[in-house]
């Protein structure tokens, strides 16, 4: 939580708030004493403290021995077989045998549909991806989505922006160096395979929606049977049918399904049939090395893959430790029997009841909020928007029932093997949930992970056990604390109900359209004022993109304006005032403002904060802490901000939405 040694009182709050609140923190948790991360944060802090926690949790199952049984025993069994780093060695690169096999050249000219389906299958990244979702027009109906993959770069634009050509050159060593691993090939070879990889990538890259693109749920909802996304891909060699019969679901079985990104596909299956069945076993031959390289292999695939995807793209010093890795590997294949051990031994249920308050709280802070809006010019409008507010489903901690692991064969000593078995598992769990009813009890994350979520289409909140400590939160901290971060947190999430792309969802979660065209017109102006404050925000010179991080940075100032609204509710229910200062020397109000910027307290190399420029749709952490504040008059009261000071935003050009 905030302390008054986190501040720097060197910088005014008038000048950049965040350094001013947060400049101590910043002093005593160097990135030099976290060579392991590119960026030292609350949320990895807190992170690290869980890893810690679940170490020993998996430790002392695994001292237990033959005492241990079920989902514990098949936990202990991975975590120990993962962290058998001789028994890997040992068996070197053979275990890429089968899978290489199955890409061979006579295999892709023989039929390129099985090729993609059997790795799939088994983890590796096509060109096109398979998942489940909610049906956009009907939520309580979940069906198959097919989406753009297939890139060994972060994203589509590492492909083409001017400032990444040294990073494609190291790419593009990166994988003869893998392929001189994987295969010993000499370095004339090694460069030839490499090259006519990234050109197969390049073109694929050419093809594909942006991250902007994706978030646009109209554009990503494009229904239809099976049928018709073969007769729209008919000039490729892509069997889509055979595809899914052998993915483990008929298309018959499967209905309709979602293509999420139809032109990356229609061009993609194309560019198949026109590659030549080399290039192609080489590009699957690459993609199985890049999914096991960070662990499954031997200790140089790991190395490599570390200089290059860690210490190249993102600037990390040091690699994790084993068992970190080991545990991230467990996380993602074991997570809800790591989340059940968690949850019984770590999760407080009077916070649960604590935090449930401040949920509501800040509900009723929304509640207000939807009732005073100047921009809902239509009763209509007003009151579809309550209507959906009223329908928020919140879920906090853990869920009801755990992912039932039984038919999962986890074996000791054989790593590689488990992973696969792993990886076909959820694929079998994915296709299950397909052209079914929704299950609403779901959850998408871990309770031990830290964070929190909005789902559009089941219209729900959800926050893990994890975050549910401090700095987010704290059962004995000060109101003004806890609604700070906490509650911003609430606040935030409840707001991506009605950002620029979750308000085109009902109360139901289907996407409809219950704006008038005067009001969704007045709404989109003020959003565009938000892009234009966000593609002001410069990060080592590059502007940050607008429409990319517009939806977060609509929910960060809904979280701060609601929350801070719950606040106030709150403290005059008690005949407290926000603004009094207390024996410390500050207010309530003032305390929550420090609270919030605590939240974003962060370290970064350059190379991390670049990276995030171009693929992440939350703004840098300087400008969540700040950018919300210079659109809260309250703000200015609190700590005298004026005109012509950084922080300062003319009135008429601040953001005024939730």
């Amino acid at each position: 939580m905030f302390q008054p040694s986190d501040m720097n009182t060197a910088v005014q709050a008038c000048d950049d708030f965040y350094n001013h609140a947060i400049g101590g923190w910043k002093e005593k948790n160097p990135l030099e004493n976290h060579p392991e991360w590119p960026a030292w944060n609350s949320f990895i802090a807190l992170h690290e403290l869980n890893q810690e926690r679940l170490k020993e949790l998996v430790d002392n199952i695994s001292k237990e021995g033959s005492t241990a049984s079920g989902p514990s025993q098949k936990l202990a069994d991975y975590y120990l077989t993962a962290m058998d780093e001789e028994a890997i060695e040992a068996k070197g690169v053979a275990v890429l045998a089968p899978l290489f096999a199955k890409c061979s050249v006579d295999a892709v000219e023989s039929n390129c549909t099985d090729v993609i389906a059997d790795l799939l299958k088994l983890g590796a990244r096509m060109p096109f991806s398979v998942s489940e979702s909610p049906d956009k027009a009907n939520s309580s109906w979940t069906i198959l989505s097919l989406s753009q993959s297939g890139l060994g770069l972060p994203d589509k634009d590492y492909y083409f922006d001017e400032d990444k050509e040294e990073k494609r050159g190291l790419y593009v060593k990166h994988i003869a160096t893998m392929f001189k691993l994987a295969h010993g090939y000499d370095e004339e070879k090694c460069q030839e395979v490499a090259e006519a990889i990234f050109k197969f990538e390049l073109e694929m890259a050419g093809n594909h929606m942006t991250r902007t693109e994706l978030r646009d749920p109209e554009k990503t909802y494009n229904k239809m049977s099976v049928a018709e996304l073969q007769n729209r891909c008919s000039e490729g060699n892509v069997d889509f049918a055979r595809f899914f019969e052998r993915l483990g679901k008929s298309a018959e079985d499967l209905g309709d399904i979602n293509v999420r990104t139809v032109d990356a596909l229609v061009k993609g299956t194309k560019q198949l049939k026109s590659t030549d069945p080399e290039i192609l076993s080489n590009y699957f031959q690459w993609s199985v090395i890049r999914n096991h390289a960070s662990f499954d292999l031997p200790k140089a695939f790991a190395d490599e893959h570390f200089d290059f995807y860690e210490k190249a793209l993102k600037g990390t010093q040091e690699q994790k430790q084993r068992w970190k890795r080991a545990l991230g590997q467990a996380e993602a294949s074991l997570g809800d029997i790591l989340g059940q051990c968690y949850v019984d031994k770590y999760f407080d249920t009077e916070a649960k009841a604590k935090a449930l308050n401040i949920v509501e709280d800040v509900r009723v802070a929304l509640e207000q909020r939807l009732k005073e809006v100047d921009f809902f010019t239509a009763d209509s409008t007003r009151e579809m928007a309550l209507k959906k507010m009223e329908a928020f489903k919140v879920k906090i901690g853990f869920p009801d029932e755990w992912v039932d692991y039984s038919s999962l064969e986890i074996v000791k000593g054989d790593h590689f093997g488990n992973q696969l078995r792993v990886e076909e598992f959820e694929l079998k769990r994915t296709l299950g949930f397909c052209n079914a009813a929704t299950d609403r009890s779901r959850w998408f994350m871990t309770p031990q992970t830290v964070n929190a979520y909005y789902h559009p289409s089941l219209n729900e909140i959800v926050f893990p056990a994890a975050i549910l400590q401090p700095p987010f939160y704290d059962k004995n901290a000060p109101d003004a604390i806890n609604f700070g971060a906490m509650g911003a947190v609430v606040g935030h999430e409840m707001t991506h109900g009605f950002d620029d792309q979750g308000r085109k969802y009902d109360a139901n979660g289907n996407m409809v359209d219950w704006w008038t065209e005067a009001d969704a017109a007045e709404y989109e102006r003020r959003v565009d004022v938000m892009i234009k404050q966000a593609e002001e925000f410069k990060v080592h010179g590059v502007p940050l993109k607008g429409k990319l991080t517009c939806g977060e940075n609509i929910a960060d100032l809904g979280g701060v304006k609601l929350s801070q609204r719950a606040l106030i509710n709150n403290l005059k229910k008690k005949g407290q005032d926000p603004d009094a200062p207390e024996e410390d020397g500050t207010s309530p109000r003032q305390k929550f403002f420090f609270s919030w910027a605590r939240c974003w307290a962060q370290n970064a190399k350059k190379e991390r904060e670049l990276q995030l420029v171009t693929i992440d749709p939350h703004g840098p952490n300087q400008m969540r802490a700040n950018c919300p504040l210079s659109n809260t008059p309250e703000f200015y009261t609190s700590f005298q901000i004026t005109e012509g000071s950084p922080m300062y935003i003319d009135p008429k050009d601040r953001v005024d939405i939730w």
